[in-house]
């Protein structure tokens, strides 16, 4: 299956982009096939615009994963989702896949929902949105904690550890999310 994978630079999306050879990376950071900030992103652009109608699926994991950054960073997220998905759409792309995340629904004690847990419900809000439309199916997939070295396991806080995924469990997720 051949992949559009956005923030193909950042931990997840390197793992996903090894893990499907042919895959197409899209980042605001140099090393992407497509080197592109999705705030300011031209969808018809052509690099952008050929990589929609040509690959199977969308895996939309462009988002700053910190939960405590300001929260305009994550109402660009989904600013910048909601643009990405009306051009997935205009493309015909049958199949995409956000990632959500834990905090959707904070399972440790004391914890809430805060302006990036908010930001996942919308994603996955913007996933089932996008399942209605005839000949679509968007998945969001509640990715658990996948750190850059399994060392970081280590020092991690026991809610983290318990929300670990290794890349063997994330690119199983991802598989199962994308249909196969």
């Amino acid at each position: 299956m051949k992949l559009l994978v956005t923030g193909s630079m950042g931990t997840v999306g390197r793992k996903v982009t090894q893990a499907f050879p042919g895959s197409i990376g899209l980042d605001f950071r140099p090393g992407a096939d497509i080197a592109a900030d999705l705030a300011t992103l031209d969808y018809a652009e052509c690099d952008i615009a050929r990589a929609l109608v040509s690959v199977d699926a969308l895996v939309h994991l462009a988002t700053n994963p910190d939960p405590d950054a300001p929260d305009a960073v994550h109402w660009q997220a989904v600013a910048n989702a909601a643009r990405l998905l009306q051009a997935c759409h205009g493309a015909g792309l049958a199949n995409v896949v956000l990632a959500s995340s834990d905090w959707a629904a904070p399972k440790g004690a004391g914890m809430t929902v805060n302006t990036y847990g908010h930001s996942k419900r919308v994603f996955e809000a913007m996933a089932a949105m996008y399942s209605s439309m005839p000949g679509r199916h968007g998945t969001a997939l509640r990715i658990g904690w996948v750190p850059a070295h399994a060392s970081d396991l280590d020092e991690a806080s026991e809610w983290l550890r318990a929300n670990y995924w290794d890349d063997a469990r994330l690119i199983d997720e991802l598989r199962a999310a994308l249909g196969g």
